[in-house]
């Protein structure tokens, strides 16, 4: 048998150029369960740990909660397109942008993805040197080779893999909320901040949750396009958000109310540091939870980056991955984990305007298409534009006024830009064909 057969029986083909044939979509469930094991993860327990530990627990799950609502109306409707059409984010990012615009904004995106890859394996590294005192360089490079054979895979291995992180993850809260109740408070209700650790507003909240998946949320079409409707690629983005993100960043939320976390204003729910130093077998299912639960994230990134590069470079998915993901472990061995918050706060500026317009051009005005093909306009002025002002809305709120929610604003803006613009773009084609015509 020839090294090409057993490849085909191994690896699926990832379409990487062209819409997911109806005959290679799959099931909801197995859809879901690649969104679900995205989100389930340690980085969204940080999260919810540093909101938890600058506003309060009551505070802090309802922002969580507002979060994550947000997510879901965003990423579910681009959803629905992609399970539609069976697109990948670059295919529809080129008929909002235009055939040579798109490079920007899936350029953008998919490095931005590749920066989460390496945020990831940088975790890796720190959590088993922090938690377990193994070496920071080798635990980074383990870390990034075995995410990078998970996503060479492809989408098949992304919902095996969610079907393991997400009990796996129950499983390890679960232990670590029961150690914190015994160790810490169990008034976690009425949690607060002590004095002057809040330095985060309700609205900063907010826009963190958003952050933590503005990127690869826009760029949801990667996963959902193997949907079989528009439907099921809307239901399946359920399972996380907010099912999933919600759940896990709750946990974070909780761990921290008990007070068992050191500086959680900057460890976050980091509940790895309750699970170490309770005997072998919670240290081994500790060490293999950290390589399942950071890889899943890490490996859904690193895919969002691969399908992204390969469609604008014309290269296989595969190849891609290899590239890329050499770069991330060479970007993770640098630190890249050290500005975490500071990433998120750039995400939560510059990202959500690009998923608002394409929702404004392809769900609510709905454009008309002739074919399933990209569009063949170069550019297209009106969605750069929108980006551009509804970016420096986000970026002057975020500087002036940041106890607002720079998400929900930067998502408003580009709503009432875009409409107005397109308001006036019709207009003008109206009344220029008008003069044509006389």
């Amino acid at each position: 048998m020839s090294t090409n057969n057993v490849d085909n029986k191994l690896l699926d083909p990832e379409f990487e150029h062209s819409p997911v044939p109806k005959e290679y979509r799959k099931s909801l469930s197995s859809v879901g369960a690649v969104w679900f094991g995205f989100p389930m993860v340690l980085t969204s327990a940080v999260i919810g740990g540093i909101i938890t530990a600058s506003i309060g627990f009551k505070a802090g799950a309802l922002a969580m909660l507002i979060g994550n609502l947000l997510l879901f109306l965003v990423v579910g409707l681009l959803s629905h397109e992609a399970g539609r059409t069976g697109m990948n984010f670059a295919m529809i990012a080129q008929r909002s942008f235009g055939r040579s615009g798109y490079y920007v904004v899936s350029g953008l995106l998919s490095t931005v993805v590749v920066g989460w890859f390496a945020l990831q394996i940088g975790l890796t590294g720190a959590t088993m040197h922090g938690s377990f005192g193994a070496n920071l360089v080798l635990m980074t490079l383990v870390g990034g080779i075995l995410y990078i054979a998970i996503t060479y895979i492809g989408i098949k291995a992304l919902s095996i893999l969610g079907w393991i992180a997400t009990p796996m993850y129950f499983l390890m809260a679960i232990i670590a909320i029961v150690l914190a109740f015994r160790a810490g408070n169990t008034n976690i209700l009425d949690y607060q901040p002590s004095a002057g650790a809040g330095a985060m507003s309700f609205g900063a909240a907010i826009t963190l949750v958003f952050a933590g998946f503005a990127d690869s949320g826009t760029m949801t079409a990667d996963f959902t396009r193997w949907a079989k409707n528009g439907r099921e690629g809307l239901l399946s983005t359920i399972f996380a958000f907010p099912i999933g993100n919600f759940i896990a960043e709750l946990v974070g939320g909780i761990v921290v109310a008990t007070g068992v976390i050191p500086n959680p204003q900057s460890n976050g729910g980091d509940f790895m540091r309750v699970l170490s130093g309770h005997g072998p077998l919670l240290t081994i299912l500790a060490i293999l939870f950290v390589f399942i639960n950071l890889g899943s994230v890490g490996s859904h990134c690193l895919y969002n980056g691969a399908v992204g590069w390969s469609h604008m470079t014309g290269k296989k998915m595969r190849l891609v991955t290899i590239i890329i993901g050499i770069i991330g472990i060479i970007i993770a061995i640098s630190g890249i984990y050290n500005v975490f918050y500071n990433w998120l706060v750039l995400l939560g500026v510059i990202v959500p305007p690009i998923g608002t317009i394409l929702i404004m051009d392809q769900f609510i005005l709905r454009r008309k298409f002739k074919d399933q093909s990209p569009t063949v306009i170069g550019w297209k002025p009106l969605p750069f534009i929108t980006w551009a002002l509804a970016s420096a809305i986000a970026l002057l709120l975020n500087y002036y006024a940041p106890h607002y929610s720079v998400a929900v604003f930067g998502i408003l803006a580009t709503v009432m830009f875009y409409g107005i613009g397109n308001l006036v773009v019709t207009r003008a084609s109206v009344a220029n064909s008008k003069i044509a015509k006389q």
